[in-house]
Protein backbone atom coordinates (compact mmCIF):
# COMPACT_ATOMS: atom_id res chain seq x y z
CA UNK A 1 0.00 0.00 0.00
CA UNK A 2 2.68 2.54 1.10
CA UNK A 3 4.55 1.66 -2.39
CA UNK A 4 1.42 2.34 -4.25
CA UNK A 5 0.76 5.48 -2.38
CA UNK A 6 4.18 6.96 -2.52
CA UNK A 7 3.99 6.37 -6.57
CA UNK A 8 0.73 8.17 -6.86
CA UNK A 9 1.93 11.18 -4.50
CA UNK A 10 5.44 11.12 -6.92
CA UNK A 11 3.10 11.25 -9.96
CA UNK A 12 1.38 14.67 -8.29
CA UNK A 13 1.00 18.04 -10.09
CA UNK A 14 4.04 19.35 -7.34
CA UNK A 15 7.23 20.42 -8.47
CA UNK A 16 10.12 18.82 -6.41
CA UNK A 17 12.40 20.62 -4.49
CA UNK A 18 15.29 19.68 -6.86
CA UNK A 19 12.99 20.93 -9.93
CA UNK A 20 12.68 24.04 -8.14
CA UNK A 21 16.45 24.69 -6.72
CA UNK A 22 18.11 23.43 -9.69
CA UNK A 23 16.07 26.00 -11.90
CA UNK A 24 14.89 23.38 -14.21
CA UNK A 25 11.50 24.93 -15.84
CA UNK A 26 8.65 22.42 -14.98
CA UNK A 27 6.46 24.18 -16.89
CA UNK A 28 7.80 23.45 -20.34
CA UNK A 29 9.06 19.52 -20.82
CA UNK A 30 12.05 18.96 -22.80
CA UNK A 31 13.37 16.25 -25.18
CA UNK A 32 15.10 14.48 -22.54
CA UNK A 33 12.11 14.41 -20.16
CA UNK A 34 11.29 11.28 -22.03
CA UNK A 35 14.16 9.51 -21.83
CA UNK A 36 13.63 9.62 -18.14
CA UNK A 37 11.31 7.32 -17.89
CA UNK A 38 12.13 4.09 -16.16
CA UNK A 39 11.73 0.60 -17.97
CA UNK A 40 10.79 -1.41 -15.27
CA UNK A 41 6.70 -1.85 -14.49
CA UNK A 42 5.49 0.89 -12.15
CA UNK A 43 1.93 0.33 -10.93
CA UNK A 44 -0.28 3.38 -9.82
CA UNK A 45 -2.94 2.81 -8.02
CA UNK A 46 -5.80 5.55 -9.06
CA UNK A 47 -7.97 6.84 -6.20
CA UNK A 48 -10.86 9.14 -6.18
CA UNK A 49 -10.79 12.66 -4.74
CA UNK A 50 -11.38 11.91 -1.35
CA UNK A 51 -8.99 8.51 -1.73
CA UNK A 52 -11.42 6.20 0.03
CA UNK A 53 -12.11 4.86 -3.31
CA UNK A 54 -9.93 2.73 -5.82
CA UNK A 55 -10.84 3.58 -9.52
CA UNK A 56 -8.22 1.17 -11.24
CA UNK A 57 -4.75 1.34 -12.03
CA UNK A 58 -1.63 2.13 -14.29
CA UNK A 59 0.88 -0.24 -15.26
CA UNK A 60 3.67 1.74 -16.76
CA UNK A 61 6.04 -0.40 -18.46
CA UNK A 62 8.79 2.07 -20.10
CA UNK A 63 6.55 4.48 -22.95
CA UNK A 64 3.05 2.44 -22.62
CA UNK A 65 0.80 2.22 -20.09
CA UNK A 66 -2.07 0.30 -19.77
CA UNK A 67 -5.17 1.26 -17.86
CA UNK A 68 -7.53 -1.14 -15.96
CA UNK A 69 -10.44 -0.42 -13.96
CA UNK A 70 -10.69 -2.06 -10.54
CA UNK A 71 -12.96 -5.21 -10.06
CA UNK A 72 -15.45 -3.27 -7.96
CA UNK A 73 -16.09 -0.79 -10.96
CA UNK A 74 -18.54 -0.31 -14.03
CA UNK A 75 -17.55 2.16 -16.54
CA UNK A 76 -19.31 3.72 -19.70
CA UNK A 77 -16.91 4.11 -22.19
CA UNK A 78 -20.01 6.21 -23.94
CA UNK A 79 -20.86 8.76 -21.12
CA UNK A 80 -19.67 12.45 -22.05
CA UNK A 81 -16.56 12.32 -19.01
CA UNK A 82 -15.10 9.66 -20.55
CA UNK A 83 -15.76 9.84 -24.08
CA UNK A 84 -15.84 13.29 -25.19
CA UNK A 85 -13.65 14.47 -22.38
CA UNK A 86 -10.95 12.21 -21.72
CA UNK A 87 -10.61 10.29 -25.02
CA UNK A 88 -11.19 12.47 -27.50
CA UNK A 89 -9.70 15.85 -25.32
CA UNK A 90 -7.48 14.05 -24.06
CA UNK A 91 -5.86 11.48 -25.97
CA UNK A 92 -7.08 12.14 -28.98
CA UNK A 93 -5.13 15.33 -28.53
CA UNK A 94 -1.62 13.81 -27.85
CA UNK A 95 -2.27 11.95 -30.78
CA UNK A 96 -2.80 14.50 -33.04
CA UNK A 97 0.43 16.55 -31.77
CA UNK A 98 2.19 13.29 -32.26
CA UNK A 99 1.10 13.58 -35.64
CA UNK A 100 2.02 17.02 -36.41
CA UNK A 101 5.70 16.39 -35.18
CA UNK A 102 5.85 13.20 -37.66
CA UNK A 103 4.48 16.10 -40.26
CA UNK A 104 7.24 18.52 -39.62
CA UNK A 105 9.99 15.64 -39.22
CA UNK A 106 10.51 16.05 -35.49
CA UNK A 107 9.50 12.69 -34.41
CA UNK A 108 9.13 8.98 -35.99
CA UNK A 109 5.85 7.43 -36.72
CA UNK A 110 6.81 4.67 -34.51
CA UNK A 111 7.44 6.86 -31.85
CA UNK A 112 4.24 8.21 -31.79
CA UNK A 113 1.39 8.62 -29.00
CA UNK A 114 -1.05 6.15 -29.76
CA UNK A 115 -3.71 4.33 -27.85
CA UNK A 116 -6.26 1.25 -28.05
CA UNK A 117 -9.62 1.45 -25.65
CA UNK A 118 -10.84 -2.50 -25.36
CA UNK A 119 -14.43 -2.83 -23.88
CA UNK A 120 -17.18 -5.24 -24.12
CA UNK A 121 -20.74 -3.94 -24.44
CA UNK A 122 -19.88 -0.51 -23.56
CA UNK A 123 -18.28 -1.32 -20.28
CA UNK A 124 -14.35 -0.37 -20.07
CA UNK A 125 -12.16 -3.71 -20.14
CA UNK A 126 -8.52 -1.96 -20.25
CA UNK A 127 -7.21 1.17 -22.11
CA UNK A 128 -3.87 0.92 -23.58
CA UNK A 129 -1.64 3.81 -24.25
CA UNK A 130 1.94 3.38 -26.48
CA UNK A 131 4.67 6.07 -26.74
CA UNK A 132 2.86 8.48 -23.97
CA UNK A 133 5.74 10.68 -24.47
CA UNK A 134 6.83 12.81 -21.56
CA UNK A 135 6.18 12.48 -17.80
CA UNK A 136 3.90 15.93 -17.82
CA UNK A 137 1.72 13.80 -20.59
CA UNK A 138 2.04 10.33 -17.67
CA UNK A 139 0.78 13.38 -15.11
CA UNK A 140 -2.00 15.27 -17.05
CA UNK A 141 -3.16 11.13 -18.35
CA UNK A 142 -3.25 10.25 -14.39
CA UNK A 143 -5.04 13.61 -13.85
CA UNK A 144 -7.72 13.81 -16.14
CA UNK A 145 -8.26 9.88 -15.93
CA UNK A 146 -9.29 10.12 -12.47
CA UNK A 147 -11.59 12.68 -13.24
CA UNK A 148 -13.21 10.57 -15.75
CA UNK A 149 -13.20 7.39 -13.99
CA UNK A 150 -14.74 9.05 -11.01
CA UNK A 151 -18.01 10.66 -13.04
CA UNK A 152 -18.71 7.44 -14.64
CA UNK A 153 -18.06 5.48 -11.40
CA UNK A 154 -20.94 2.65 -11.24
CA UNK A 155 -20.18 -0.54 -8.91
CA UNK A 156 -20.93 -3.86 -10.19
Amino acid sequence: MIEGLDSVIGMGSFSTAEAVLGGKDTAAPDAAEADDVPEEPNTIVVLNKARDLELGTMEIIGPDVTILPAEHALYDIKRGAFARFFVERILGQFQREDRQKVENGELEWSETFEFEVHAEDGILLQLVIKNFGSSSRLEEIQRTLRWALEKTYRAR
